[in-house]
C-alpha cells in the first residue's frame, strides 16, 4: 500500500515547481538591493499587498498549473504501478489517479488563500505604498502578466529537487530557470518594459524580497505535500480494498 500511495504522491511532487514558481520573479542584472526593514503594515499597504498577490499568484492559474503538473507526472512516472493495480481490478490505476487529482485540486483550492495571506502580510510589512503600486502596475501589465503566466505554467527547473520537502533554495533555483525561459517569450516592447521595471524601485523591492517570497512558497508547498499524503492514503487504501473484495467476489462466482 505504501508503494501505491507513493505512486499517487509522485505527480504532486513533480507539479511542485508549477506552484512555487508563481512567486514574483525579476530578470536582469541590477545592483544588489539594500536590506529591507519590516515595519508595521498600514491598512492602505495591506490592501495594496492583497491586490498584488492576486496578480502574482492568480488562483485559476495556480490550479491549472497543478493539474498540468499532476497529469504529466502521472503519465510519465505511474505506468508500472498502474499496471500492477490493474491486475487487481481493470481500470483501478486510472480511477486512483483521477481521485488523487480531484483531492489535490480541492486541497490546493483550500490552501491558496493561506499562501495569499502569508505573502500579502510580508509585502505589506516590507514595501512602501509607492513600491506596491509600482509592483501592481507591472504585474497587471501585458509584460508582467505574461511573465507570471509563463513562469507559473513552466516545468523548467523541475529537477532542482527530488523529495517531498521543498527548500527556499530549490524554489529559487527553479524560479530562476523558469523566469529565464519566460523572458524569451516577451516581445521587444515587453522586454523593454520588464527591464525598466527591474531597474525601478519596485523591481529592486521584489528582488530584495525574493528570499522571503521563496521561503513562504517552499514552506507552503511542503505543508501541502504532507497534507495531501495524509488525505490520499486512507482513500487509496479503501479503494484498493474495495477493488480486491469485488475481484474476490467475482472469482468466487466463476
Amino acid at each position: 500500500m505504501r508503494r501505491i500511495v507513493a505512486w499517487l504522491f509522485l505527480p504532486l511532487v513533480l507539479s511542485v515547481p508549477s506552484v512555487a514558481l508563481a512567486a514574483p520573479a525579476a530578470v536582469g542584472a541590477v545592483a544588489p538591493p539594500a536590506p529591507r526593514i519590516a515595519t508595521p503594515a498600514t491598512p492602505a499597504r495591506t490592501a495594496l499587498a492583497k491586490e498584488l498577490v492576486g496578480y502574482t499568484q492568480p488562483t485559476d492559474l495556480m490550479l491549472k498549473a497543478v493539474l498540468v503538473g499532476y497529469e504529466k507526472g502521472a503519465a510519465e512516472e505511474g505506468l508500472d504501478a498502474s499496471a500492477e493495480l490493474d491486475e487487481l481490478a481493470p481500470g483501478l490505476g486510472a480511477r486512483l489517479t483521477e481521485r488523487g487529482k480531484a483531492e489535490l485540486v480541492a486541497l490546493v483550492a483550500e490552501r491558496i488563500p493561506q499562501m495569499h495571506e502569508r505573502l500579502a502580510t510580508m509585502f505589506a510589512a516590507n514595501c512602501t505604498e509607492e513600491e506596491l503600486k509600482a509592483l501592481i502596475a507591472f504585474y497587471s501589465s501585458p509584460a508582467g502578466s505574461k511573465m507570471i503566466r509563463s513562469i507559473t505554467l513552466s516545468d523548467s527547473g523541475g529537477d532542482a529537487f527530488d523529495d517531498a520537502k521543498l527548500t527556499a533554495d530549490e524554489a529559487a533555483t527553479a524560479n530562476r530557470a523558469a523566469a529565464r525561459d519566460a523572458a524569451k517569450s516577451l516581445s521587444g516592447d515587453e522586454w523593454l518594459a520588464m527591464m525598466s521595471f527591474v531597474a525601478s524601485p519596485g523591481g529592486r523591492a521584489i528582488k530584495a524580497l525574493g528570499p522571503q517570497v521563496q521561503a513562504i512558497s517552499a514552506d507552503w508547498m511542503t505543508e501541502l505535500m504532507a497534507d495531501f499524503s495524509k488525505r490520499i492514503e486512507p482513500i487509496a487504501e479503501q479503494m484498493v480494498a474495495e477493488a480486491v473484495e469485488e475481484a474476490d467476489k467475482k472469482a468466487g462466482t466463476n
